[in-house]
């Protein structure tokens, strides 16, 4: 019986804390004073339509929101997160390429809510149950959710046609 086979159930425990967000409030503190220094050095400041934040607001009420915008720049993702921390919103937990989980990035990005995701899952079926688990128990405890359609980022600025992983 494969359920009970110790080794089969480490590497799927290894692929959790491979994938797996750590959200640490303090984190999420120290990137929000960061990233409002970049953003009063390269932007005029950050504009919240507060009608459409509220509505977001009402969603998260209700149940689990997951967030999808493009992927244009990695801008998208900080002002969000930004957006949700300075209204008192739990920022949402964010997929990122497990490309960017090398030190000191991948553990800042896990502390401030990024899980990690392998590029393909082609052939790894533990990898792709565990990960499905994974987001299906995040969405069960009401955790809001960011992912790109895309995949991944667009180098040109032109929207790139969606990969259906996610969905």
């Amino acid at each position: 019986n494969q359920h009970d086979d110790p080794a089969l159930e480490k590497k799927a425990n290894d692929m959790v804390r491979t994938i797996a967000a750590d959200m640490r409030y303090g984190f999420l503190r120290v990137l929000d004073a960061i990233v409002d220094v970049v953003w009063h050095r390269i932007y005029d400041g950050i504009v919240c339509d507060e009608s459409g934040l509220a509505k977001v607001r009402e969603a998260a009420r209700r149940g689990p929101i997951v967030l999808v915008p493009s992927h244009k720049s990695h801008v998208d993702y900080l002002v969000l997160s930004q957006v949700f921390f300075k209204n008192d919103m739990m920022p949402p937990h964010i997929a990122a390429g497990d490309n960017l989980n090398f030190w000191p990035v991948g553990h800042i990005f896990r502390r401030s809510g990024a899980f990690f995701i392998r590029r393909s899952f082609k052939g790894d079926k533990l990898y792709a149950l565990v990960f499905s688990a994974y987001v299906r128990r995040l969405l069960k405890e009401g955790t809001a959710l960011e992912f790109f359609i895309e995949g991944g980022r667009s180098r040109t600025g032109k929207l790139l046609p969606p990969r259906m992983g996610m969905l």
